[in-house]
């Protein structure tokens, strides 16, 4: 044999292990009892968090845990977990008719130590609840969720709750109008006859009033609530029904509910500020059929006896103007700032205040700078009717962006008759200070003077018998009601023109309003609602898969995608607010409608929820910019975050569907996603690109040690290490780590970027790949310190895929930032761009941990590579496999068609061999193909990549040396083409001669396609396959010898 030549010599491996930095095993699992084993290994700070673990159970208690093994291992990670119980529960919930909860295991035992292998006993409790058997879309849920499914699949509960009827309203005419302050109102003959030519045919006693059953406040986001009615009906006064005719004098007086105000709460009355909507939509009917009777208002049951006489009762009065959003996120809105030597003053309606009984006030404030600072000094003083005198509590001081509360007790004496104006100063000698106004409450004993417009007022005792005495007659006409029921309000008489007297009784303080007549408010405007239709989505006889959420507008644009996931719902924003929130726009509604699709529609219940439309944070439009089509749920946490998962945690805190958005701002937006989804579907484009995944990491070097310290810098790319591990060996994967490119000085803000970092991304979408990772640093707008890609430099417009378009899995900070109107996202832009960029992306809304973003990319990759196969679930699905109740597990959302399956191949060859042991460089080999996948013809693509190289690479920072190892991919070797026949074949494969000398394995992928008889340009799936493409796999030792 002559000196250096290369041979090739073969060796066949087929691996089918799953590495991962922590192994699930269910050892043994019954009916009674469950062992699973848990093996950790610690490579990075993430992997001392707690791992979730998520069992099915024979019924809703949660089950007996007891650690039965247990190993211990020392590190040197050093981490700020908290040290706690090694195992706990943390949640249980129904989950698709499943019971189930979350056990959570918590890896670190001390600072230098942490469970290397634990082995944990679960006995459930006794039960005798009747099951079936898990239905196709229960187990497309649970089956990759729940690790002991083989078993809990036959614990599948029969609907929980009796299901919510479908109410059949009368027909009728449909009327509706809006209420803006909780207070009388009065309907006229006149309002009535402009909006319906024939009233003269309605019989007045037959009307019917209705409102929501929160009587227009917002709907309650508690989860695991029953399912409430639409509507509830309202008692009213209707003056001139008796003659069952309607005449010019007749007219409705009624107490409307707005969509804020003062609720009774047992001992409290607190203030209800509505978030969401500005109004609350009211309705009356009119049936057709005149002998119904609509509900009014009865009079109220007066004592037998008095126990007490009151001359006064409690009045509350709160200010609140909403102005700004200072975090641009969140529920959090606040008034005017205040800047230092100013005073803001708040004139409030408190007439009639009663000697010697002291009021009270609440005052809220937020800190704020106007540099930014988050230092800035405040000190605000409260005084009453005098800018510099007359002092409430004490002075508040603090530091920062926080909030203060000054609540203290007015002195009656302080108070004027008619009226009080407060006086809110800031004190501060800092010029940056410029806090901002919440809100003030004040409450105060009113004596019982009738003045015009009315009065309301709280009594100050409950549960006696009283009477109240007024300071002068009552006017003739005066009506008077008792709203400490405002869903059920009473008239209650006047006695001797000046009194009346009340039975308090129950858990509520009473509750009573009083007007003369002729000042009730008049309503002005009413709305005919012709064709109205309170039942289409609210019935029992729909069956679908598929719910896409979007504004009436979008539908024609949607159509398509409707098309192709039948059974599928096209649920109009419009029609989900008319009937499950009586029209007021709740973003609990969305709930409320998944609610009764799960507990009403026909099985299989839909899973699959499209949300069609941009969101915000601005539901009410306070900046004239709002950009909400489709609204999210801004959850108010100490980072403020859009969720998509809540509006489907019907049962507690894990999402009930496989959830998707696209943020579209008009309907040309929505025509350019059906055409993208519509491609991806009906054109599977094969390619080698279909067996691909690339990973990109965050440069090691950079920005640590300001951003995080330099493990967390290493962690990026030892992540993306343990998710090259995860993916299946027959995937091919291409790394992009960016320490591996040389920086170029710039002008930007870090002084250095790496174009040839961001070429080889670019390189890699126009050549084509399945799935793009990235994980590092990033944000709204950009990947990487190093602008790896810009969104401002226009890198959008330089993606081109040639129509390859991959999934992108994105583990940073806000790349998926999709409710701030101002700006977009570079997840909502990759998604929107038209027939390029992305198929779907997966990213965070919101700044992330270093920690969370590995747990989490890591749990996506094991759900898309479950038992080492590439998953064939929808996206949507993937994702929910993840979610927790975590905050940080609802960052992650998925912009794009949650139903859309990977473009990953999932069929592979594994019969293949080459016939000689040994080949020397440049000498054809011919590999031999036995499968049974195709039983047609078709041509693929032969690829012979070399080994992997280990590398270890060192750089310095923070004056000191770090070295960091891992390993890098092959290069091509062999590329080329090729036609087969049948279930047997060979190709001829020459060996170059630039091989490794390396004795790791090289690898031989395969992509194929199949081709019909009607020739190579007609694609089709044949059976037994369930895609149109496969992947052949086989491994090579690369020697080197000499003589």
């Amino acid at each position: 044999m002559h000196n250096n030549i290369k041979n090739l010599i073969i060796g066949f491996v087929f691996l089918n292990t799953l590495y991962s930095k922590t192994y699930v095993n269910v050892i043994s699992s019954t009916e009674k009892s469950l062992i699973i084993e848990l093996n950790f290994s610690v490579i990075t700070t993430a992997d001392l968090f707690p791992k979730s673990i998520f069992i099915g159970l024979p019924n809703g208690l949660f089950p007996k845990a007891e650690i039965i093994e247990i190993e211990e291992s020392q590190t040197l990670i050093q981490s700020d977990t908290p040290i706690a119980n090694i195992i706990e529960w943390t949640n249980i919930q129904r989950l698709k008719n499943l019971n189930t909860a979350t056990l959570m295991v918590f890896p670190k035992i001390s600072d230098n130590s942490f469970i290397r292998k634990i082995r944990i006993k679960i006995v459930y409790d006794e039960n005798e609840i009747l099951y079936r058997s898990a239905n196709k879309n229960e187990s497309k849920i649970l089956s990759n969720k729940i690790i002991n499914w083989d078993q809990a699949k036959n614990w599948i509960t029969k609907n929980h709750r009796k299901p919510k009827r479908t109410v059949e309203w009368p027909l009728g005419t449909w009327l509706s109008f809006n209420v803006y302050k909780d207070d009388f109102y009065s309907i006229n003959y006149d309002l009535f006859k402009e909006n319906i030519e024939n009233i003269e045919t309605y019989d007045p006693r037959s009307i019917m009033l209705f409102m929501s059953p929160q009587l227009g406040r917002s709907k309650s986001q508690e989860t695991n609530l029953n399912m409430s009615d639409n509507l509830i009906e309202i008692p009213i006064i209707f003056e001139g029904e008796a003659d069952g005719y309607f005449n010019e004098n007749d007219k409705i007086i009624l107490y409307g509910r707005a969509h804020s105000g003062f609720d009774v709460n047992g001992d409290n009355i607190d203030w209800n500020q509505n978030l969401y909507y500005n109004f609350n939509t009211c309705w009356i009917l009119l049936p057709d059929d005149n002998s119904i009777r609509g509900k009014r208002i009865e009079q109220s049951t007066p004592p037998d006896q008095v126990a007490l006489t009151l001359d006064y009762g409690n009045s509350y009065h709160h200010y609140e103007n909403d102005l700004v959003n200072p975090d641009l996120s969140g529920l959090n809105w606040y008034g005017s700032s205040i800047v230092p030597g100013s005073s803001q003053p708040i004139s409030t309606d408190t007439p009639d205040v009663k000697e010697n009984a002291d009021g009270t006030l609440e005052l809220k404030i937020k800190g704020h700078s106007t540099s930014g600072s988050l230092n800035a000094f405040h000190s605000i003083e409260v005084h009453v009717n005098e800018p510099n005198s007359n002092k409430i509590g004490n002075t508040i001081s603090w530091s920062g962006n926080g909030t203060r509360v000054i609540s203290a007790t007015i002195s009656a004496q302080n108070l004027n008759k008619l009226g009080n104006t407060f006086f809110i100063n800031n004190i501060s000698n800092d010029i940056n200070s410029s806090p901002y106004f919440d809100y003030l409450t004040i409450s105060y004993g009113r004596e019982l003077v009738f003045r015009p417009g009315g009065i309301e007022f709280f009594s100050p005792i409950k549960n006696t018998n009283v009477r109240f005495s007024f300071s002068s007659a009552l006017p003739n006409d005066i009506l008077v009601l008792d709203i400490t029921s405002p869903g059920e309000p009473k008239m209650i008489e006047v006695i001797d023109n000046q009194k009346i007297e009340v039975a308090l009784q129950g858990e509520n303080i009473g509750r009573f309003i009083l007007a003369d007549k002729s000042d009730i408010q008049i309503i002005d405007e009413i709305n005919y609602q012709a064709d109205i239709d309170f039942n289409s989505l609210r019935n029992e006889n729909i069956t679908a898969d598929y719910i896409i959420i979007g504004p009436e507008s979008f539908y024609d644009a949607a159509k398509p995608i409707l098309d192709i996931r039948q059974p599928s719902v096209y649920a109009s924003l419009e029609s989900i607010y008319l009937q499950f929130s009586a029209g007021n726009k709740d973003p609990m509604a969305i709930r409320s409608f998944l609610q009764w699709t799960q507990e009403n529609w026909a099985d299989p219940k839909p899973i699959h929820l499209l949300l069609l439309g941009d969101s915000g944070y601005d539901y009410r439009n306070i900046s004239g910019n709002s950009s909400i089509i489709v609204p999210t749920v801004q959850v108010q946490s100490y980072i403020s975050y859009p969720s998509d998962d809540r509006l489907s945690t019907i049962y507690g805190n894990i999402p009930e569907f496989s959830t998707g958005r696209f943020p579209a701002k008009n309907s040309n937006e929505v025509d350019n996603f059906s055409e993208k989804i519509l491609f991806l579907e009906s054109n599977p484009n094969f390619g080698y690109w279909k067996q691909k995944v690339t990973l990109i990491a965050d440069d090691a070097a950079r920005p640590e040690p300001n951003h995080g310290g330099i493990a967390t810098g290493k962690s990026h790319t030892l992540n993306s290490e343990s998710l090259a591990s995860i993916i299946p060996s027959m995937i091919d994967v291409e790394k992009i780590y960016m320490l591996e490119y040389p920086e170029v000085n710039d002008a930007s803000a870090y002084g250095v970027i790496k174009p040839d970092a961001t070429e080889a991304v670019f390189n890699a979408l126009n050549n084509g790949t399945s799935i793009i990772n990235y994980i590092g640093h990033g944000s709204a707008f950009q990947l990487a310190q190093e602008k790896l890609l810009y969104l401002n430099r226009g890198d959008i417009d330089n993606i081109k895929t040639n129509f390859k378009m991959p999934l992108w899995i994105v583990g940073t900070c806000s790349f998926g930032h999709f409710d701030d109107p101002s700006t977009e996202s570079f997840g909502e832009e990759l998604i929107r761009y038209p027939m390029d960029a992305a198929a779907a992306v997966i990213s965070t809304c919101r700044p992330i941990t270093v920690t969370g973003n590995e747990r989490y990319t890591q749990e996506i990759f094991e759900s898309i590579f479950h038992n080492n196969q590439v998953s064939q679930e929808g996206l949507g699905i993937i994702l929910q496999s993840i979610k927790n109740g975590s905050n940080e597990s609802e960052y992650f959302h998925l912009f794009g068609d949650p139903a859309m399956r990977l473009s990953l191949s999932h069929n592979y060859f594994e019969n293949t061999s080459i016939d000689k042991d040994t080949l020397s460089t440049l000498e054809i080999a011919p590999v031999n193909i036995d499968q049974s996948l195709i039983v047609n013809d078709g041509n693929g693509i032969i690829i012979l990549k070399d080994a992997n190289r280990e590398v270890t690479r060192t750089y310095n920072i923070a004056s000191t040396e770090q070295s960091i190892s891992y390993t890098l991919p092959g290069p091509t070797l062999f590329r080329g083409n090729f036609n087969f026949s049948g279930s047997q074949s060979s190709v001829q494969l020459r060996v170059p001669q630039d091989i490794s000398y390396s004795n790791s394995p090289g690898k031989l992928f395969i992509p194929n396609k199949i081709l019909s008889s009607n020739g190579p340009d007609h694609l089709e799936s044949i059976a037994p396959m369930t895609v149109s493409d496969v992947s052949g796999l086989l491994f090579f030792l690369a020697r080197r010898y000499s003589s």
